[in-house]
């Protein structure tokens, strides 16, 4: 004899059962970039539900505020509408850990990773393969499983060492142990994921002077923003599975130090209260689109807060955990203005030649990025009382998913915050992904025979 309780609990499982059939079928007819914008939206709204739980929180959080921190934390982007160190608890706190973690690892690797696991076959279905391949975009000299291997490994040695140098920092500063465990793993967690996340109310201008907290960030925030295709690369390269560097991370590294010096120096330059170190950290901050300041952004001069906006909407790198465009997609339409001035017939960088469709994807990326921040401005200038430089700055930030504190976020109006919410997210999931997602695009869909051939005058 069955129980009530028992009866709800055998109801309840098959009511689980049937939502998690219906919701594989309806993962089968989605294109790979609606399947990747449907895991970034998911992961946020799972985030929403476990942040609004009564222990979660402390003081006056509205439901709205834990919606737009769960966004925030699954796109990275470290945007803030209340004071994250002294409104959630240690549990919410974790929560976002959890989720700025995945978004950080890529939401289509973190659940390829679980698939994996939980599979007992050990490989991945095609569905899931396509939507991995559609948000990591990998060259073809690298392989999907490859790939997937070093992104986890990569990622939890660079964690763990960063862990490991702040806990020792930590210790040394009269923090107890449990505590200097907690600062270390995750601030360390946010830098390489470059979340911008801190415990403290003012990010890290308490250690502007801290020679340990700056170069361990750092290094944190651009390991995480190469990208797991350099860590992949050249970790065949050493175990001599490839012959050379591919060009994709001669591009990358070329391109990161060339900003790095050049940002470094400009902030140098236009700001003269900024030291060097300071200078640097800032550069760091904003082309891993980290988001992290140990100096208060309200000191810096107008000139070097445009430089700033520029730099983080570059962005890092492909299949890293910064946003932007890129430094591949940047470097390409560089090359593209070049090889035109030079009239070449040919798009050439560092002896190589781009191929076509690569030149293509770089433009398509530039242009869209141009359209949803000018998009986000236009709607925030329209909902916004606020100065217009900071509207605009405020876009560049969540688009690029940079969360650089300016005190704006926390002024926007509801429907501000919900544009920013919306720009955070599509800047995560990828303008292009995106778009494609919208357009509900099939790479595998017959493409016209007979096309005529136009000249048109630009």
């Amino acid at each position: 004899m069955t129980t009530p309780l028992r009866q709800t609990w055998d109801k309840t499982k098959e009511l689980i059962k049937l939502t998690l059939k219906k919701y594989s079928i309806f993962l089968l007819h989605l294109t790979p970039h609606q399947n990747v914008a449907q895991t970034v939206l998911s992961y946020t709204l799972l985030g929403w539900v476990a942040l609004s739980l009564p222990f979660m929180t402390r003081g006056d959080v509205t439901l709205l505020d834990n919606l737009f921190t769960s966004a925030a934390a699954v796109s990275t982007a470290g945007l803030q509408t209340v004071n994250f160190a002294d409104s959630y608890t240690l549990l919410g706190k974790m929560v976002v850990l959890i989720l700025f973690q995945i978004g950080g690892v890529g939401y289509m690797t973190f659940s390829s990773f679980v698939f994996l696991s939980l599979s007992q076959k050990h490989k991945l279905r095609k569905s899931q393969q396509e939507a991995l391949t559609a948000e990591v975009k990998l060259p073809s000299s690298l392989k999907l499983s490859d790939f997937l291997w070093s992104a986890l490994v990569f990622t939890a040695i660079a964690e763990s060492i960063g862990a490991a140098f702040l806990f020792n920092y930590f210790r040394h500063h009269d923090y107890s142990i449990l505590n200097a465990a907690w600062y270390s793993i995750f601030h360390s967690v946010s830098a390489f994921c470059t979340a911008g996340y801190t415990l403290w109310n003012n990010s890290l201008m308490d250690f502007a002077n801290s020679k340990t907290i700056n170069i361990a960030i750092s290094l944190l925030s651009l390991a995480g923003a190469l990208g797991f295709i350099v860590v992949a690369d050249v970790t065949n390269f050493i175990r001599r599975k490839t012959k050379e560097i591919s060009f994709t991370t001669q591009i990358i590294l070329l391109t990161t130090v060339v900003l790095l010096a050049f940002g470094t120096f400009t902030l140098f330059v236009t700001t003269p209260s900024l030291s060097l170190t300071e200078a640097f950290f800032q550069t760091v901050a904003a082309s891993t689109t980290a988001g992290f300041n140990t100096v208060s952004m309200a000191g810096i001069s107008s000139c070097s807060f445009l430089l700033i906006m520029l730099i983080m909407c570059i962005g890092g790198s492909p299949s890293g955990t910064a946003g932007g465009i890129k430094t591949t997609a940047f470097a390409s339409v560089v090359a593209i203005v070049y090889s035109h001035l030079r009239f070449n017939p040919y798009v050439e960088f560092l002896s190589h030649r781009f191929p076509v469709q690569r030149l293509y994807a770089a433009t398509s990326t530039v242009l869209l990025y141009g359209v949803f921040l000018f998009t986000s401005i236009f709607l925030l200038t329209w909902t916004e009382e606020l100065p217009f430089l900071n509207l605009v700055f405020e876009a560049a930030a969540a688009l690029s998913t940079t969360g650089f504190d300016t005190g704006t976020t926390a002024q926007l109006s509801t429907l501000g915050r919900l544009i920013i919410m919306a720009t955070m997210l599509i800047g995560r999931i990828g303008v292009v992904t995106f778009s494609l997602a919208l357009l509900s695009a099939d790479e595998d869909e017959e493409k016209p025979k007979h096309v005529s051939q136009a000249d048109v005058a630009v």
